[in-house]
């Protein structure tokens, strides 16, 4: 079963108000992922060869050129053979990748909620949202354990276990209080609810 929670709410007039549009973004741009791991990687890899090409064109300005890089080796080498191809190619891929990590977003750890005002920004971490919605959905009748809540980007999907041999009404119990919580807990992005009932055998 599948429904919709976390929707924005809205003022009297019917629309949130110039603040809490703001506020959404400033939740929105405080949290988003910033890639460190790639971006850390990709500036260790510009140090290190940025410092190679200094050290050869300092020894060489000295006259004593260190010859870090080969580049009689580099002469002779057949750049339209297919090594020099492969290389070249193997560089376009980092290449894209690193530009991909820049340009796509990242999950973030933090879910951003709505706010009422620009200045203060609200967020919950994934795993804490989570077990909040686990804490709900093993309170929600008919339930005997949750085995997984997995969290993406437009939908929560809750696995539950029941001990009753005709589940059927549950799902729609267990979706109520899930949708429930993600009205009170009020993430920035809406989500859909689903829900999958599994039978506890023994």
């Amino acid at each position: 079963m599948t429904t919709h929670a976390g929707q924005r709410r809205v003022s009297a007039h019917g629309t949130r108000t110039p603040d809490e549009r703001r506020a959404d973004r400033a939740a929105r741009h405080a949290f988003r992922s910033r890639r460190v791991r790639i971006g850390s990687l990709a500036a260790l890899l510009l140090t290190a060869a940025s410092v190679i090409a200094a050290i050869d064109v300092l020894s060489a300005m000295f006259g004593t050129s260190l010859h870090v890089i080969a580049y009689r080796e580099l002469l002779d080498v057949r750049w339209d053979g297919w090594v020099a191809r492969a290389i070249s190619g193997g560089l376009v891929l980092v290449g894209l990748v690193f530009l991909l990590a820049g340009l796509l977003p990242g999950r973030s750890r933090v879910v951003p909620l709505h706010g009422r005002v620009p200045d203060v920004v609200m967020g919950v971490s994934r795993r804490g949202l989570c077990r909040a919605i686990a804490a709900v959905a093993e309170d929600a009748t008919g339930v005997s354990r949750v085995r997984r809540v997995r969290l993406r980007p437009r939908r929560v999907t809750v696995v539950a276990e029941t001990p009753v041999r005709d589940a059927r009404g549950l799902e729609d119990g267990v979706a109520d209080a899930v949708r429930a919580c993600l009205e009170r807990i009020r993430p920035l992005r809406p989500r859909t609810v689903k829900v999958r009932m599994k039978r506890r055998e023994g």
